[in-house]
Parts: C-alpha cells; sequence; structure tokens
C-alpha cells in the first residue's frame, strides 16, 4: 500500500483487535455511532466510525479527535478494520493546500463534540449550524477547498466510506486490516 499526502480513511473499531484489550468508551462510541449512520445512511449499512486525511506518505494524517490534530495512521489504527481513498484528480498541489488549509484553520482547536448527539436527534439540521466539523466534515471540508467536490455539512463516516467505494471521482487504495507498521 502506497500512501500519499490528501488521501482520506474511514476506519472503525473492533474491540476484538485490539492488542491492549477492548476500550469501554471506544467500544461505546463506535456501536453508537455505527447505530446513529444505520438508521440515517442510505444503504442502511454503516461500518465506518471516523475519518481522516493523509498528509504524508508515512503515514502522518490530520483528523477531529478530541482536537484537531495529527498522529501515525500505523500506530492509531494498526490491527483495525480501515478503508483508504484516493480522488483522482487529486494532485500533489491540491493535496498539500487540503492539509495546509485544514491544520491552518483548526489545527489544535477543541472538536465540536456538541454537534455528535445532533446527528441522531436532527441528521437534516447539521447542514444549516454553524461550527467546526466533526471528522468526516473535516475530510470533505479540506476537499471542497481545493474545488473536488461541493459540500461537507452532515457528511459522516458511512457517506465517506460509500464515496470512496462507489463514486467514480474515488478510488480504493486498501480496504482491510491496517498495518500495524509501514
Amino acid at each position: 500500500m502506497i500512501l500519499k499526502p490528501g488521501d482520506i480513511f474511514c476506519v472503525t473499531y473492533d474491540p476484538a483487535k485490539d492488542e491492549e484489550g477492548p476500550s469501554l468508551l471506544q467500544t461505546v462510541l463506535s456501536f453508537g455511532i455505527q447505530g446513529i449512520e444505520t438508521f440515517n445512511d442510505i444503504d442502511g449499512k454503516a461500518q465506518m466510525t471516523h475519518c481522516g486525511m493523509i498528509v504524508s506518505p508515512v503515514g502522518k494524517t490530520f483528523e477531529a479527535l478530541w482536537t484537531y490534530r495529527s498522529q501515525n495512521i500505523y500506530q492509531a489504527y494498526g490491527g483495525q478494520p480501515i478503508l483508504i481513498g484516493r480522488h483522482r484528480k487529486m494532485s500533489q498541489a491540491k493535496a498539500h493546500m487540503a492539509c495546509y488549509y485544514a491544520n491552518e484553520r483548526f489545527g489544535g482547536e477543541k472538536y465540536p463534540a456538541w454537534k455528535l448527539p445532533l446527528f441522531a436527534i436532527a441528521p437534516r439540521l447539521i447542514k444549516y449550524l454553524p461550527g467546526k466539523p466533526v471528522c468526516s466534515e473535516l475530510v470533505f471540508w479540506s476537499l471542497c477547498r481545493v474545488g473536488l467536490i461541493d459540500h461537507w455539512k452532515g457528511v459522516t463516516p458511512s457517506y465517506v466510506a460509500d464515496a470512496i467505494r462507489r463514486w467514480r471521482e474515488f478510488q480504493v487504495v486498501y480496504e482491510g486490516i491496517m498495518p500495524r507498521n509501514k
């Protein structure tokens, strides 16, 4: 698997694959997100619970976690189910700008956790609310900033995964269990 800046990923937490033992918080969050997404998803098959953007070929990411920050994809998600995609028109310059815009605008800020319950309560309302993006919205926000797509509000990890798998503008780079190291 060859990662490139601008690649996007969707991941889910599988407690059975966690070497350190299952995390109760991660398990509850993952099942909650999957349940909400399944209810609101077009195909009803929500599996992914988090998204991010790859900013370097060695696996550095930029993500909306508890804060907007970077980490290493192999260390963070090694052993977990993952889907990595690439927009077919993503150039090196666009990838650089997408990563730059996201980090410049949101880097180090706190995650807008208050938005998560709204995806369950009023998913259609999300599109009209001001505020910072959640993880999946951040990925599409970055792609919007460089002109590759035209929307980002209300996007869920399942929506991003469907886009990677089904939209002709994307190609699947890797789907399976994330290796623990490069």
